[in-house]
């Protein structure tokens, strides 16, 4: 009876205690957009994070996918010589290490492409001071003279292509060491971290899910034809005839101002002085080269710039100790894309007379003298 007396009791109260404990739509609302908040600022700062160390692929994909690359190669064959390739999206089409041959050589050089996009001597030194960094020492390294991007001044974080993508914290920092102004860079690192999802989304989808972007933005981001010693082909090499003419014309636009300057200018000198001071200072050998230009590329140079530029270079060689290679001329206009970027057979060529040339000697005889 007892029980029974308590049962109605047991079961009229809970769907009271139910009614009071259950929370208002409102509430709902509130709880689930707090919880969505913070999981937004979570996300945004983990990405921020993980730009900032373990994923430099994620902030600054070329830099990021090489340096992987030489990593893995220094692991399998540590023992050999580290020949490293400073220099632009020219460089990178046009110079093929896994080409590159040494007849009698019992432990020939590890050479490695490290050629960027719009790279100057700013970006040039930025990769060998992060290249340090990363614990990487070459023995060797030559690094790219483009002459247009030697002219004029300016504010030096202006001539970082994609700033907003590429640099870090640390990246800022030595820059700031090095003398230089970074009040624009920081505004551009800054907004970047506010929304790390929306700044990058390009370039995390190309590395995700390359298929789903529309080819004009993926091959911007997609680094998978990057080879296992740092060079990539030029991507259109089908199109080449039939777009050459106005690629040709739109590198006049971007490049024939510059070369009308026809001296060098201080921002340049300074950079290329501090590169080679600092390889000194950590016992690596450099030298200077410049990159095949074709015959249309060559004519926007105003008359006597070229011999400016040449007296230039000889004297900077000079001064510093350092040897300039020049392969400038004798490549014809249909080796290239757009008179400066290298197809397959003209690179391949190129990379032959480049080993034999420069590097074979210039690798054997610091090799002795050491």
């Amino acid at each position: 009876m007892k029980l029974t007396a308590k049962l109605p009791l047991a079961l009229f109260t809970i769907p009271i205690f139910t009614s009071q404990a259950k929370p208002s739509r409102r509430q709902t609302a509130r709880t689930a957009t707090r919880i969505g908040l913070l999981v937004f600022l979570l996300a945004q700062v983990g990405l921020g994070i993980a730009l900032e160390t373990v994923k430099p692929e994620w902030r600054d994909p070329e830099y990021g996918i090489r340096i992987h690359r030489l990593d893995q190669l220094r692991d399998c064959i540590p023992q050999r010589p580290l020949v490293v390739l400073l220099g632009s999206s020219r460089l990178q089409m046009g110079l093929r290490p896994l080409e590159m041959e040494f007849p009698g050589w019992q432990d020939p050089p590890l050479v490695f492409n490290f050629g960027q996009a719009g790279a100057g001597p700013l970006l040039e030194l930025l990769t060998l001071e992060r290249i340090r960094r990363d614990g990487i020492k070459p023995d060797f390294l030559l690094v790219e003279i483009f002459r247009p991007t030697l002219y004029g001044g300016g504010p030096d974080e202006r001539r970082l292509p994609q700033a907003e993508t590429r640099l870090g914290l640390r990246d800022l920092a030595f820059l700031e060491s090095q003398g230089d102004s970074t009040e624009r860079a920081r505004q551009i690192w800054l907004a970047s971290r506010i929304a790390p999802w929306s700044t990058y989304r390009h370039v995390l989808i190309g590395q995700w899910l390359a298929d789903w972007q529309p080819y004009p933005i993926r091959r911007h981001h997609n680094w998978q034809q990057i080879d296992s010693h740092g060079a990539q082909p030029f991507p259109f090499e089908a199109a080449a005839e039939n777009y050459r003419t106005a690629w040709i014309e739109t590198y006049r636009g971007l490049y024939g101002r510059a070369v009308q300057r026809g001296s060098v200018g201080s921002f340049a000198d300074r950079t290329l002085r501090d590169l080679v001071a600092r390889c000194r200072k950590d016992g690596i050998a450099v030298a200077f080269f410049a990159m095949p230009e074709g015959p249309a590329f060559q004519s926007w140079y105003p008359r006597g710039v070229n011999d400016g530029m040449d007296a230039h270079m000889q004297s900077l060689s000079q001064e510093l100790r350092v040897p300039c290679f020049d392969f400038t001329a004798g490549f014809a206009e249909n080796e290239f894309a757009d008179s400066h970027h290298l197809l397959k057979a003209g690179a391949s060529r190129f990379t032959r007379k480049f080993t034999e040339e420069c590097l074979r000697p210039w690798v054997a005889e610091g090799l002795r003298t050491r």
